[in-house]
């Protein structure tokens, strides 16, 4: 599997899809144990001037925040409450296409 799945830790704000079809997954910090939360937003709303998928992308991610789709920019075409041990959260999907900006 290791020639499938790449692993990767950067930042957001110089992230771009590679070619072909994608998948990214992630658990972006909340403001709990690391940033508080008006830094946490600010992450939300970088992350979704730079993850929206395009064609053949998919875009997961889980966090215990209400207002993510709002500071993210957009619904997620999919939402499941899911629990990161005892701390309830939301895997948001994005899987339909998003025209390029």
């Amino acid at each position: 599997m290791g020639e499938y799945i790449e692993v990767k830790q950067r930042d957001v704000a110089d992230f771009t899809y590679p070619e072909g079809c994608t998948v990214v997954l992630c658990n972006p910090p909340y403001g709990e144990r690391m940033l508080d939360e008006e830094q946490a937003h600010e992450l939300y709303k970088v992350m979704g001037k730079r993850l929206l998928p395009t064609d053949g992308r998919r875009l997961f991610v889980i966090t215990p925040d209400g207002e993510f789709e709002e500071l993210f920019g957009k619904k997620a075409d999919k939402n499941r409450k899911l629990y990161n041990g005892m701390l309830m959260c939301r895997l948001y999907s994005y899987f339909k296409a998003t025209p390029h900006n």
